[in-house]
C-alpha cells in the first residue's frame, strides 16, 4: 500500500489553489446597531438557515415557536413558549409594519430577515456576536473547503468596538502553510484592513492581534 507524501511542492500549491478561490469569494461586511429592543445585525454573506441555525439553543429549543413569513422580505422568528394562530398572524402583520421587529410581542426572542445577505433583529448582544463569528468562520470555510472552528465572542466584540462595522476582502487574507492571516478592516469598510484575526490550521483555532 503505497503512503502519500505530503512534499513541500504540493503544499504550496495547495495553499495558491485556496488563495485562487479567495480572489473569486465577494467582500463580507458585518454592521450592528443598537436599537429600543435590542440588537440589529445586517451581514452580507450569511444565509437565513445559517443564522437561524447559529442561534439555536437548548433552553430556547425546549419550549419555542419558530414563524416564518414568505412575503417580500422573508423572513423567520424565535419565540419563546407557544402561541396560537391568532396572535401568530397578528405578529405576522405587526413585523411587516415595524421598523424594529421584536415590537411585534415581547416574548419575541430573534428574527432574521433575508435580503442581500441578512438582517436580524436579537434582544441579546451576545447573539449578535455569535451571529458575527459564524459568518467569519463560514466565510473563511468557503475559501480554505473544509470546516472551521467558531472564533470566541470577544474577539467579535474587540473589532465591533471601534466603529460598529467591519469589512473583509478575499484580498486581505493571507494563505500560509500553518495559518491564515484574516485581514479586517474596522475604521473604513471599503479600505485596508487595519486589524486581524489568526486562524490556526492545524488546531482550530482563532487569535487576535
Amino acid at each position: 500500500m503505497n503512503t502519500p507524501t505530503d512534499n513541500s511542492n504540493n503544499y504550496g500549491e495547495r495553499y495558491d489553489i485556496r488563495a485562487s478561490i479567495a480572489a473569486l469569494v465577494r467582500p463580507l461586511r458585518i454592521e450592528i446597531a443598537h436599537t429600543a429592543h435590542g440588537w440589529k445585525i445586517d451581514i452580507s454573506s450569511l444565509t437565513p438557515s445559517d443564522a437561524v441555525t447559529a442561534l439555536e439553543r437548548d433552553d430556547l429549543l425546549v419550549e419555542s415557536t419558530i414563524l416564518c413569513s414568505t412575503s417580500s422580505p422573508q423572513w423567520v422568528a424565535r419565540l419563546d413558549g407557544s402561541i396560537d394562530e391568532g396572535v401568530a398572524n397578528n405578529i405576522v402583520h405587526e413585523v411587516s409594519a415595524m421598523h424594529s421587529p421584536l415590537c411585534a410581542d415581547r416574548r419575541m426572542h430573534s428574527l432574521v430577515m433575508s435580503g442581500d445577505g441578512i438582517c436580524a433583529h436579537v434582544r441579546n448582544y451576545e447573539d449578535a456576536l455569535l451571529l458575527g463569528v459564524s459568518a467569519i468562520a463560514r466565510y473563511l470555510s468557503n475559501i480554505l473547503g473544509e470546516p472551521v472552528s467558531l472564533p470566541e465572542l470577544v474577539h467579535m466584540d474587540i473589532l465591533l468596538a471601534r466603529t460598529g462595522c467591519i469589512s473583509i476582502r478575499p484580498v486581505d487574507i493571507e494563505i500560509y502553510s500553518t495559518f491564515v492571516d484574516v485581514g479586517i478592516a474596522t475604521m473604513n469598510s471599503t479600505g485596508s484592513s487595519d486589524m486581524s484575526l489568526i486562524y490556526d490550521i492545524h488546531s482550530d483555532t482563532w487569535h487576535g492581534d
